[in-house]
């Protein structure tokens, strides 16, 4: 299922995918009966994710490349934990958030330092709009 519960999604939003997936990918319709409410959200591609990273973090050719990898790794990954019914909202957030802590990481780690600081400026804000109720810009 590609249903992404609040607390999932708040997980990709401080990765920054959902800034740009309510940018560009808005949910086409209510959900349907069952789904207690929960807004329905497109996970943008890799490359749209790489895309926004790149923009925001002025990533090299070869960090791109880099990157790219940890970007499909966490798509497949997450798109799976999602598919999993066996999976308690609960067990399904813990994967998530241990999804989004691992591939943060990664990312970190090819960036340079004045990377890694706009990186964490905008995780922080990211956080706060969530916090807040705000929609990320």
């Amino acid at each position: 299922m590609k249903q992404i519960t609040t607390a999932i999604f708040a997980a990709l939003l401080l990765l920054g995918f959902a800034a740009f997936a309510q940018q560009q990918n808005p949910p086409a319709k209510a959900p349907p009966a069952g789904d207690q409410g929960q807004a329905r959200h497109a996970m943008p591609s890799v490359d749209d994710q790489l895309k926004n990273l790149t923009d925001k973090l002025s990533l090299t050719a070869d960090q791109q490349a880099k990157i790219k990898p940890v970007l499909e790794d966490t798509n497949t990954q997450a798109q799976a934990v999602m598919k999993d019914n066996s999976l308690s909202q609960d067990d399904r957030r813990a994967k998530m958030r241990s999804l989004h802590e691992s591939s943060t990481t990664k990312i970190r780690d090819v960036l340079n330092d004045d990377q890694k600081k706009k990186f964490e400026d905008w995780q922080q804000e990211m956080r706060r709009q969530h916090q807040a109720g705000e929609p990320p810009k």
